[in-house]
């Protein structure tokens, strides 16, 4: 795979100066033509006839969006109000998949965007192929007056028709903020993601899923309702009772608070690293700006891996902070079995989403984490298709989804069996 750019032409610096925005405030007046076009940019990935391909731009003031069909040399243009907006490129060629996509920009003024659009033809079809994730709990609720971190939890599923044996897979957090792009990360997609956090279900193993069955992992598998005393000022929902998952990190890096319970019934996942201890970046960043990826880290021997891939790189750890040193490890893509890209329009001191966290080969889009904000007991979910199987076209905009629930029980022990 070729790095997948955006390159903005002659994109302006700044908005046009305006006296009185009327009395919604909402920015400056006027309309631009945004002609948006395409690009392969590599002669490999080259498109003769654009014409079966469309743009959608999309609004981030209204959240409103426009499609238009792409003429044969790949080019459209759209009447616009002076805003912020994001574009997508969608299309097939010769059977080949393509697809290019910008973060949020500002634009003042008339100008031409070039949008690079890549072949999604490559991606991961190793042994682990057919593993999804199915369930994913970034955000939990305020319960008895405290925020809660310490149940959250994915869940993995076999989409496939076969057993697939999930010994050496790995979870990792990509380093890099979709809501805070960092230059020093987003310049190694798409061929690698860097991940700080990295956990590992035990190499050598034989922990084999048939098809349909999951995995459920949780940060500590304890019944976390067993301290809980209710608050129904503060209440957002009730914790998760997790004592019966499969797996769990059970380790203090992982912990908001410093200090993880270990559950000596259920496995530990291995630590191969975590560069960023104690915080909400530690695991499952609550607002879902640093996405989760599963890997297949059934071949790695690690200190050779971190010796050849690790990556130094400076970044802030929130909009306001100080640029500080971290160091993180290049996960190749093509070794990446499932992603989704989450984020959130919501966050205090990250800002909004601007730019994806992971390449467009495992996930074209983006999902927001977050509904009325953080603690707030919302679990994301990936949806199944009418043959009973969870969807999975790399497009999270559309397979997955967010709810608010305030009395799920969680995976007690034994809950196969009820």
């Amino acid at each position: 795979m070729k790095h997948f750019t955006i390159k903005l032409m002659t994109v302006a610096a700044t908005l046009l100066a305006f006296a009185s925005c009327g009395k919604d405030d909402d920015g400056p007046s006027g309309k631009i033509d945004l002609k948006v076009q395409a690009v392969a940019p590599t002669t490999e990935d080259k498109v003769s006839d654009y014409s079966q391909f469309t743009v959608t731009v999309s609004s981030e003031r209204d959240g409103k969006t426009m499609t238009e069909s792409l003429d044969a040399s790949g080019s459209a243009t759209f009447n616009l109000d002076i805003g912020s907006y994001g574009i997508e490129i969608r299309g097939k060629e010769n059977g080949k998949e393509y697809f290019g996509t910008t973060g949020m920009a500002q634009y003042g003024q008339s100008t031409t965007v070039s949008v690079d659009v890549e072949n999604l033809s490559v991606h991961y079809t190793g042994n682990m192929d057919g593993i999804v994730l199915s369930e994913l709990f970034y955000n939990g609720g305020t319960y008895g007056g405290t925020m809660m971190h310490p149940d959250q939890y994915i869940v993995i599923a076999n989409n496939s028709d076969r057993e697939i044996n999930v010994s050496g897979l790995a979870l990792a957090q990509a380093s890099n903020m979709n809501t805070l792009p960092c230059s020093d990360l987003t310049s190694l997609l798409p061929d690698y993601v860097v991940a700080a956090n990295i956990y590992q279900i035990p190499a050598g193993q034989n922990y084999t899923l048939a098809p349909g069955e999951v995995y459920v992992i949780a940060s500590q598998a304890q019944n976390h309702t067993e301290s809980y005393t209710p608050n129904p000022e503060k209440d957002t929902g009730i914790p998760v009772d997790l004592s019966g998952a499969d797996f769990e990190l059970a380790d203090n890096d992982a912990a908001m608070s410093g200090s993880a319970v270990d559950n000596p019934k259920v496995p530990n996942l291995t630590k191969v690293a975590n560069s960023m201890p104690g915080g909400v970046t530690a695991w499952m960043h609550p607002y879902g700006i640093r996405p989760l990826f599963l890997f297949d880290a059934s071949g790695i021997e690690w200190s050779s891996f971190k010796s050849q891939n690790g990556f130094t790189y400076n970044d802030r750890p929130q909009k306001d902070a100080a640029i500080q040193e971290y160091q993180g490890y290049k996960v190749p893509t093509n070794l990446i079995v499932d992603a989704i890209e989450t984020t959130s329009a919501t966050t205090p001191y990250w800002g909004n989403y601007t730019s994806k966290s992971l390449p467009v080969t495992v996930d074209k889009s983006y999902v927001q984490a977050t509904i009325e904000g953080c603690h707030h007991n919302t679990f994301m979910y990936r949806v199944k298709g009418t043959d009973g199987k969870f969807k999975d076209t790399n497009d999270s905009s559309v397979e997955v989804k967010i709810e608010h629930r305030s009395d799920f029980k969680g995976y007690p022990e034994g809950w196969r069996n009820e």
